[in-house]
């Protein structure tokens, strides 16, 4: 699927354009967000394309409006923008948040807010438990649906300005300029593309960054204290260990105690998973379930040849069809990543004992598609191989199945 970058003029009183909302889109829809996106994701590839393109050609000069959940406005990619030319559209975070994360939103509001930056509230934050929000942003946004002369009312005797979104006919642009400040709808005008583009780059960024980040990790605390950084890798991760992938009993809450619980070795591969997880599986689904198996099968084929390859065996599978998920070359990607050499020498046949691991388990998963008798020889070939009985490789490859079902839903 390709992507794209719209932005949507934003009206005042007079008819001039206030500013561009700016926001990502289906490129084939600009009327729909691509809803397998994670909005804390989706937050990252607007900040890091503006910053690209430059704020003064997307903005000729005017205030850009960003979609901005409250989780999202802690990341770091925000500072990569003039401050004092946003306005931060602040929205319900996608996954239920805690106390200690509500309040280090709050204090990055303060921070924005203080250089330059506006913060608008949007409808879904309108309420009493988001009072301290309210405080602090200068425009509160509903649609033209929803806002009444009470909700009006009451947003200026807290002495903020309304942005009122949705203008979709004439009727609802009369009936917004006696309440609002700011307009926003395809009545007015519609979004335009500023630039289509695929999720490659943007995968390739955050493993980037993730690497750098994990090869210089010394204890499990360390590592969370990194993955804390990012609210929904935090999220995914305690899903992720708390899910029938793991068929614990006992839930774990705390995010030490789950980078505890799965360790040093897998910490690395499973975090690269749910980092790639949110693009890929959004790219090509099927693909990516394909390499999830076969990353599950590689590991469990390794730990019966040569254990302490296990993990690597996983990245392999795992690895293994980003070239046809996401139309690059493989080596040139895993290469600008900087993904460790001896995964990139199962590919190239330069290790043959990671080769021949993702061989199997490819074969494997390849004649589970077609069943029958097909998938019968080979269970039959490889069980001689790997000195394991059939039923005990068919189960196998039932939980492989199973579990990559678990990682899509995380």
């Amino acid at each position: 699927m390709n992507f794209a970058i719209a932005r949507q003029p934003i009206y005042d009183l007079e008819k001039n354009i206030y500013g561009y909302e700016v926001y990502l889109r289906r490129a084939d829809d600009l009327t729909k967000y691509p809803s397998d996106v994670p909005y804390n994701k989706a937050t990252f590839i607007v900040a890091e394309l503006i910053a690209e393109l430059g704020i003064n050609r997307v903005s000729e000069g005017k205030y850009i409006f960003m979609n901005v959940t409250l989780d999202s406005i802690l990341n770091k990619v925000l500072d990569l923008l003039p401050i004092e030319r946003v306005v931060f559209q602040v929205m319900p975070p996608q996954i239920e948040i805690g106390q200690s994360i509500y309040s280090s939103a709050l204090k990055r509001m303060e921070e924005l807010k203080d250089r330059g930056g506006v913060i608008a509230l949007t409808e879904g934050l309108y309420s009493g438990k988001y009072a301290d929000i309210l405080r602090l942003s200068q425009i509160v946004e509903f649609s033209i649906n929803t806002i009444d002369e009470a909700k009006a009312n009451a947003v200026r005797r807290n002495r903020k300005k309304i942005l009122i979104s949705k203008i979709e006919k004439e009727e609802d642009y009369k009936k917004a300029i006696s309440f609002g400040d700011f307009f926003e709808g395809n009545y007015l005008s519609k979004p335009a593309v500023i630039k289509e583009f695929e999720l490659a780059p943007f995968l390739k960024s955050t493993l980037m960054r993730m690497l750098s980040a994990l090869n210089s990790v010394q204890s499990v605390r360390e590592f969370a204290n990194i993955i804390a950084s990012d609210v929904g890798m935090s999220a995914k991760l305690l899903r992720f260990v708390n899910s029938a992938y793991f068929a614990r009993r006992k839930e774990i809450r705390d995010l030490v105690q789950a980078c505890a619980y799965l360790g040093m070795d897998n910490l690395k591969k499973f975090t690269l998973l749910v980092a790639t997880n949110d693009y890929v599986s959004v790219e090509n689904p099927y693909l990516w379930k394909k390499s999830l198996v076969r990353a599950i099968l590689s590991e469990e084929i390794m730990k019966k040849v040569k254990p302490s390859l296990a993990n690597e065996a996983y990245l392999v599978g795992l690895f293994s069809l980003i070239d046809k998920i996401l139309g690059v070359d493989k080596i040139e990607f895993l290469r600008e990543v900087d993904m460790d050499q001896e995964i990139i020498d199962a590919y190239t046949g330069a290790n043959r004992e990671l080769s021949l691991a993702l061989q199997k388990a490819s074969m494997l998963e390849e004649a589970s598609e077609l069943g029958g008798e097909k998938l019968n020889r080979v269970i039959d070939m490889l069980s001689k191989e790997l000195n394991m009985e059939p039923m005990e490789l068919s189960g196998l490859l039932a939980k492989a199945q199973t579990q990559a079902e678990e990682i899509l839903k995380i």
